[in-house]
């Protein structure tokens, strides 16, 4: 809701209301977000657990490995007593894969089972580096085995992705970029049933993530194909920085975002069209994307497939095969098309200095 909206809500005084409001973005109970107030990650670990469809998380499931053409199988996990059940699959592009049939029991020592009592807070330990990683990773003469877990607030799990790489195919650098791809499937899902943020097992990260390099061009096109939310920053007229969520494109060469009616930023952007852009990651390598640039309005006639078409694809884009035909997200009337011309574009990846250098 808008600040107005709020007032004429809960009365009292506009003073009363956004000092009240300034105290709760400071703990983390509300965020700004385009003009509007949203609920902020503390005032979610508020509410009660809440009961997850296993109906609601197949489909979803279904929903995010049909955007993707995968060379390995994936499952999704359910608890069951100590172990799990497999709850759906989808199956890869390879002649030989890993098959998880839906209905198959697993056992306790299984990664998705110990992605899952990682969360428990009756578990007697054990599983220290499962929850210090986000992750576990088995392997034996078959396969490797790799499991993340999907957190319905994005701390404590309730299911579990799982993917099995053929050991022919299990070499140290395919598993790495199997990990990188799981973790963020497992955040997409996580995202998908109502996580606003995914920090498993409030989750930080202990395994080495390598000294900061550069990334690439093919790094950097690949990074910026994937599935993040963009934060763009633009300056007010008052010269104060506004810095704002978005959900965009990149065809390659710009971005695309659509600004709904009433956006903040895209008066502030008509105004002064330079803007930059940030994309980063949670967990190792630690990947992050600088994007700056000129925002340009366009007409419709101007975007690849039209306004509609950029509405269409970003509601696929993020919530998956379906949300092309939900009303909300298919509207126009008052939505405006910007294209971001980059003039600058740089990635980083790890922490720190690749040497130390002594002065002599």
């Amino acid at each position: 809701m808008t600040g107005t909206a709020l007032l004429e809500e809960v009365g009292g005084s506009r003073s009363g209301l956004y000092a009240l409001l300034n105290t709760l973005r400071s703990r983390g109970y509300v965020l700004p977000d385009d003009g509007r107030y949203v609920p902020g990650p503390a005032l979610r670990s508020l509410a009660p657990v809440r009961p997850v469809s296993l109906d609601h998380l197949v489909d979803t499931f279904r929903s995010i490995t049909s955007d993707e053409a995968l060379d390995e199988s994936v499952a999704l996990s359910w608890p069951d007593g100590t172990g799990t059940v497999i709850a759906a699959e989808t199956r890869g592009l390879r002649g030989v894969l890993a098959v998880y049939e839906t209905g198959t029991r697993r056992p306790a020592g299984s990664p998705d089972a110990e992605v899952l009592a990682a969360g428990d807070g009756k578990n007697p330990g054990g599983l220290e580096s499962v929850r210090s990683e986000g992750i576990s990773v088995k392997a034996n003469d078959e396969m490797t085995e790799i499991a993340a877990p999907v957190c319905h607030d994005g701390v404590h799990p309730v299911a579990a992705v799982l993917v099995g790489v053929p050991a022919q195919r299990a070499e140290e650098g395919r598993i790495f970029e199997m990990v990188q791809q799981l973790r963020q499937m497992a955040a997409r899902l996580s995202y998908r049933i109502g996580a606003s943020v995914y920090k498993p097992y409030d989750w930080v990260a202990r395994e080495p993530v390598g000294p900061s390099i550069d990334l690439g061009d093919e790094e950097l096109d690949e990074f910026l194909r994937g599935l993040w939310s963009a934060q763009l920053a633009c300056v007010k007229a008052d010269g104060t920085p506004h810095v704002v969520p978005l959900w965009y494109e990149w065809d390659g060469a710009h971005m695309w975002l659509a600004a709904s009616p009433g956006a903040s930023w895209r008066s502030h952007v008509t105004e002064n069209a330079q803007v930059s852009v940030t994309l980063d990651e949670p967990w190792p390598p630690l990947r992050r994307v600088f994007v700056s640039g000129r925002a340009v309005e366009v007409s419709s006639e101007e975007v690849p497939g039209g306004l509609a078409g950029l509405r269409r694809r970003l509601g696929t884009r993020y919530l998956g095969r379906g949300a092309e035909g939900r009303p909300e997200l298919v509207d126009t009337e008052g939505w405006s098309a910007f294209r971001i011309d980059p003039d600058r574009i740089r990635g980083r990846q790890g922490l720190g200095s690749t040497s130390l250098e002594v002065a002599s």
